[in-house]
């Protein structure tokens, strides 16, 4: 792909996501002192439901604010429609918070049996189906971005980055799906109490190292630490 102009917000908001998504899955069990069966069950947490509000509603609006490269003519869809169809997907995901069903927490499920949810807390079924939809979304639009739309440089080992980040991303949406899938089958199905978190951690962790490099802060690193010679 020819070489393009690219503002600076646009690296900035590179940078920002990337340092977000590193954030997420580390940020909220530390805040709690516990591991919750997926990140989103932190909305019903004190201290953590402030964080995931702040944080998703950030990828929201970063991404919905990013427009990148112009789309050339062996393209079907541009980066601006890629990144605002995400951001909208990350905003719903605010707006339609998980159940508060299967959390593994005892506080949650105590206010799951008293209906004494917080702010936006439900225990609705449809709501939960229209959260995981978009949830899915908004993570199969950062494995898209890192799989397709980064790798259009001519840095062939980014590129390699970029590919092996979109790849596991898409992986673990594909092994989310097979979960959700059994446990419609045989409800409460699970490998584990944490499986879904794993899950949502090895691919937000993937589009985060991509949006880093992209937005390069490597080369940001490089300048603060190694001096130029004189």
């Amino acid at each position: 792909m020819p070489a393009q102009d690219l503002q600076h917000s646009d690296y900035r908001i590179r940078k920002l996501i990337g340092v977000l998504g590193l954030a997420l899955p580390f940020l909220l069990p530390l805040t709690e002192s516990q591991f919750l069966s997926s990140i989103s069950h932190y909305y019903y947490l004190p201290f953590s439901s402030l964080l995931f509000t702040i944080i998703l509603s950030s990828f929201g609006l970063f991404l919905i604010s990013y427009r990148g490269y112009t789309i050339d003519e062996s393209e079907s869809i541009s980066d601006d429609a890629l990144t605002n169809i995400g951001g909208l997907a990350a905003l719903i995901v605010v707006f339609f918070p998980t159940y508060c069903h299967g959390s593994e927490s005892i506080s949650i499920d105590h206010l799951c049996s008293n209906e004494t949810y917080p702010l936006l807390g439900h225990n609705d079924k449809l709501t939960n189906t229209i959260h995981l939809i978009s949830a899915g979304v908004f993570i199969f639009i950062m494995g898209w971005m890192s799989k397709y739309k980064f790798t259009r440089g001519n840095d062939s080992t980014n590129n390699k980055i970029y590919l092996i980040c979109g790849n596991i991303v898409w992986v673990a949406i594909a092994l989310l799906f097979v979960l959700f899938v059994a446990d419609l089958i045989e409800d409460g199905f699970k490998i584990t109490n944490y499986d879904v978190f794993i899950l949502e951690t090895i691919a937000v962790i993937p589009f985060a190292i991509s949006w880093l490099i992209k937005g390069k802060a490597m080369e940001d690193i490089k300048e603060i630490f190694i001096q130029p010679t004189k």
